[in-house]
């Protein structure tokens, strides 16, 4: 009887072991990871950098009423992020 009792015990403890080391691993992904978002570039910003002021098309600056001007970034790509150390 003691014999089957600590059988049980362990094979719960087992059980128990093995849903736990379940539950801390990484879920196995089937679809090929996003690619990064590319950088947009407002084609027009507030003269005054007002934030939330960038837009894509020309009129005036929601935050201080000022027009728009053209971004001069804006024709050009980003940069590369560069690792300077």
């Amino acid at each position: 009887m003691l014999k089957s009792i600590k059988a049980t015990a362990a094979g719960l403890v087992l059980v128990a072991v093995s849903a736990l080391a379940a539950c801390q691993s990484e879920p196995v992904s089937t679809t090929a990871p996003a690619a990064a978002p590319t950088a947009q570039v407002a084609a027009y910003v507030c003269p005054m950098n007002c934030e939330g002021s960038a837009s894509n098309k020309p009129g005036k600056c929601p935050v201080c009423g000022m027009d728009l001007e053209p971004n001069p970034a804006a024709g050009k790509p980003a940069a590369p992020a560069t690792d300077s150390l």
